[in-house]
């Protein structure tokens, strides 16, 4: 069995870059042609995604939910002094603990959030958490951020 040798071994390969560098150029000029336009002073850039309903064709009602009761989310705000605010009412904590299993019984996608607002101690935050997530479960959540209302 003869192997064949290669008889240009002192040939060196070449590589044609040409193409991949036209590609590179075009994605070069157009980033700087979106950077330039993004970069004038008051212009924005703005990106609508599809809301949930829109994304799986569920019809949304005509009406929005006017009262706190009917709305999708029960905004608790602990304050110092473990004052509790229920969508800006102020509550007990065991009336609020009496009213979440009602509250989240009527739908399925209302969820209850937890912001705390003012130097309030960790371990009250944590007390006050721990027995809204007894209710609750994964449907409540604690609000991290600012602290301010929106």
């Amino acid at each position: 069995m003869k192997f064949r040798q290669n008889s240009s071994r002192d040939e060196i390969p070449e590589l044609e870059i040409t193409p991949m560098l036209n590609v590179m150029l075009v994605v070069l000029a157009f980033f700087v042609a979106v950077a330039a336009n993004l970069a004038e002073e008051g212009q924005h850039l703005r990106v609508r995604l599809p809301q949930e309903a829109e994304a799986l064709d569920i019809e949304t009602p005509e009406t929005e939910p006017d009262s706190p009761e009917e709305r999708e989310f029960l905004q608790v705000v602990l304050q110092e002094g473990g004052q509790l605010f229920a969508n800006d009412r102020p509550i007990e904590k065991a009336q609020l603990l009496e009213q979440v299993p009602g509250y989240l019984q009527r739908s399925p996608h209302r969820r209850v959030y937890l912001r705390v607002s003012g130097d309030v101690a960790y371990e009250t935050v944590i007390e006050t958490l721990t027995a809204l997530k007894e209710i609750g479960g994964d449907r409540v959540s604690l609000v991290i951020g600012s602290g301010e209302s929106r």
